[in-house]
């Protein structure tokens, strides 16, 4: 879709684009969704594996992802996420209604969720790593000490440490 090519690229942003995107999603139940997440969960190559590795480890994972909070609970379960930041679209029960500009925080939503996240875990020594891929993750990659762009759009690359190009090629 042209718009989400847009935002990723830089060369739409704010708040507008995001609802377009989601409000094609009126209608649909969160058991639709997963039952065609089921069929394809659409992740890139080497995502399982690297959460296997996270979770192995004992990293705590955060997806913060301007998608609705539905598709990224999906995404919780299947790869045991602790905790997950998104858009949270009106909705009647389990269907969605609609997404407007008043359910964000603010265009910097996704950073003040990592704020929000850090705090929680404001005791704990361990490295943040962060990863992203396009031009609106470019300001919450500022909290990471590690910052990754996985197959990177809109200059990102210009702004993290590690470029990847598919994921499973870095796992070695």
């Amino acid at each position: 879709m042209k718009i989400n090519k847009d935002v990723s690229n830089g060369k739409i942003s704010g708040l507008k684009p995001l609802c377009a995107r989601i409000n094609f999603l009126s209608g649909i139940t969160y058991d639709q969704i997963k039952k065609k997440l089921d069929e394809n969960n659409y992740l890139r190559n080497g995502v399982n594996e690297l959460f296997e590795i996270l979770n192995e480890r004992e990293y705590i994972t955060i997806l913060v992802s301007g998608n609705i909070l539905p598709i990224l609970k999906y995404y919780q379960e299947l790869l045991k996420i602790d905790m997950i930041f998104g858009s949270e679209p009106n909705m009647n029960k389990d269907t969605i209604i609609n997404i407007t500009e008043s359910n964000f925080k603010g265009l910097d939503f996704k950073y003040e969720a990592c704020l929000k996240a850090l705090d929680k875990f404001k005791n704990c020594k361990k490295k943040i790593y962060g990863i992203g891929d396009s031009a609106v993750d470019i300001k919450f990659l500022s909290l990471a000490d590690v910052k990754f762009a996985i197959d990177p759009k809109g200059g990102i690359e210009y702004h993290v440490d590690h470029v990847i190009k598919e994921i499973g090629d870095y796992l070695e």
